[in-house]
Formats: C-alpha cells, sequence, structure tokens
C-alpha cells in the first residue's frame, strides 16, 4: 500500500498522544484467516489533538489494530505511551481501525503540539504533514530530528529538507541547532558546513540519531562524496528521465562545502536548468534557508525570529 492508497482508504486521520495500550479479550475481537492464532488485536487509547479527516468531537478514542503474536522483522509499528503521532484509520461498525495493521502506518510526531497545519485544504496533507514535522515547537520531543518519517509521502524531497535544516542551524535552541547539523551530515552529499562553525564538544554530540557511527567518521564519509561526485553528477543528468528525487539531489551540489566544487556545480545547474530558480547559486552566497511557519516554509534571510 503506497503512502497515497493510505490516505484514499482513511475515512479519518488523526495526530494525538497515546494514553497507553490495551489488550481487548479475544472473545470481543477476534483475527479471522487460517494463521488467526498469530494474531490478536491491540487497543490503543488516544487523546485527540488534530482532526485531520472526517468529524470526531470526542476528545479521547480508542483505535484497533491486528498484531502478530511471533516475532517481529521490518518496519511495523512500534509505539510507545504518551508520544504523539498521526494515525489514518477507517471507521468500521462504529470503530476505528488502522487503515494498514502492523506495517508502518502509524508516524510519529516530534515537533510539538500543534492547532492546525501549514498551509491550507488545497495543498496535499501529505505535504502539509511533511512541514509539521520541522515546525518546532516550545513542547518539542527530545528525538526531534529524527527524520526517518518525516516525509511518509515523499512529496517534500532532500532538497526542501536541507533548506529547512539550513533554517533551524540558526533557531536560538541549541539541541535543535544540533538536530539540524547531524542530520545535513548525514545527507553524505557534504552538505556539513554547520561542522565548521561547533566546537569539538558539540561536533561530538552529532550521534543522537546515528549512535552506531563516530560523528569524525561520518565527516570522512560526507567529505569522500568530493571525490566522485562529478561522476555521480554524471550518473544522475545522463538518466533517461529527470525524477523529483534526481533534480533534488542536483539542487543539493550548488551547496557542496567545497567553494571550488559549488561554483563548478553551480554552473553546470544553471546551464542544465537555466530557468529554475530552486538552487544554491551563485555560489558565493549563503545557502538557501528557511523556517516553518503557518504559512508554509518561507525564506530565512536573517538569523532566527526571537521567539
Amino acid at each position: 500500500m503506497t503512502a497515497a492508497q493510505l490516505l484514499q482508504r482513511s475515512t479519518h486521520v488523526f495526530i494525538g498522544v497515546i494514553e497507553k495500550h490495551e489488550y481487548p479479550n479475544r472473545f470481543l475481537f477476534r483475527v479471522s484467516g487460517e494463521d488467526a492464532a498469530n494474531w490478536r488485536v491491540v487497543g490503543i487509547k488516544v487523546k485527540v489533538e488534530m482532526v485531520l479527516r472526517g468529524v470526531e468531537p470526542r476528545t479521547t478514542i480508542d483505535i484497533y489494530e491486528a498484531f502478530p503474536t511471533g516475532g517481529l522483522s521490518g518496519d511495523w509499528n512500534l509505539t510507545q505511551d504518551n508520544r504523539r503521532y498521526l494515525f489514518p484509520v477507517r471507521l468500521e461498525d462504529g470503530r476505528y481501525h488502522l487503515t494498514r495493521d502492523f506495517w508502518r502506518s502509524i508516524f510519529p510526531v516530534y515537533s510539538g503540539r500543534h492547532d492546525r497545519l501549514p498551509l491550507d485544504d488545497s495543498r496535499a496533507l501529505w505535504e502539509r504533514f511533511a512541514l509539521l514535522q520541522w515546525w518546532v515547537q516550545p513542547d518539542r520531543s527530545r528525538a526531534f530530528g529524527d527524520h526517518r518519517y518525516t516525509d511518509p509521502g515523499r512529496v517534500f524531497g532532500r532538497w526542501r529538507e536541507a533548506k529547512v535544516l539550513r533554517g533551524l542551524l540558526r533557531h536560538p535552541d541549541k539541541e535543535v541547532r544540533l538536530a539540524a547539523c547531524e542530520d545535513l551530515l548525514h545527507m553524505s552529499l557534504a552538505q556539513d558546513e554547520c561542522w565548521d562553525s561547533l566546537n569539538p564538544s558539540d561536533r561530538r554530540k552529532l550521534n543522537k540519531f546515528w549512535n552506531m557511527v563516530a560523528p569524525e567518521e561520518s565527516r570522512k564519509q560526507n567529505r569522500a562524496f568530493e571525490k566522485y561526485a562529478h561522476q555521480r553528477w554524471d550518473e544522475t543528468v545522463g538518466m533517461p528521465t529527470l525524477t523529483f528525487d534526481a533534480i533534488n539531489e542536483l539542487r543539493l551540489f550548488t551547496t557542496i562545502n567545497n567553494s571550488v566544487l559549488r561554483r563548478e556545480f553551480c554552473a553546470k545547474f544553471q546551464k542544465r536548468f537555466p530557468q529554475d530558480g530552486e538552487n544554491g547559486c551563485p555560489a558565493d552566497r549563503r545557502p538557501p534557508a528557511t523556517m516553518v511557519t503557518q504559512a508554509g516554509d518561507i525564506p530565512l534571510v536573517g538569523e532566527w525570529p526571537k521567539l
């Protein structure tokens, strides 16, 4: 099931905080099928914060999911109490059932509590949700910056994410700045100019989400990109069809943390895409940065506005 199909099949979509997990009586909720004995129903009690689709006047609801009882592997719906998530569900026989059981369909929200999504209803829900993930609030989670599930619909793209991360590098909260720097470092396309601005003790903290890899090793891997950057560019522009992701990657070449290569790739990009204004050229300017607001992600020209 694609992300688009997930929404198409959902009658309701909520953002809320899990209060507790429950295991209803098997006589009340049973899983059908030939391997039914290996599955059971899990109930999730959710405090609703936003209703993104459908109508639900209650502040607390129950959502049910069929879950395997054996060994697990793959990207499944790991959830915890007192954490905030997005839930796509179907209303079936008066109860809310996850639109997709077991496999990832519940997405964590680390940016804090909100009372609305960025942009308006004319924009796709997945785009608005991807922006929400970077609209940092005072009550943000300590896991803010974990970007594995920030773009479930794959509509945001790494170029736009890099601009938002560069905006967060100017955020007044140091922990937000470090999270943004770590994410840029692990783009592995030499998008790591923030490293040069950090002292040694702060650099050692850039393994919050990649704690099996020493930050210095990540830095070396990032720098290694320079050795094959020309080959990577040629392979990408030589593709029969330049996809959304491919063009986004080419844009990142124009903000590479190497002034010589950046000038070279800016010239290549502007020659290949003369009408494209979404890039880091000219190479002597500060790389583009945006901040997320109710209106979307807007250019950040100076420092972060005082909160």
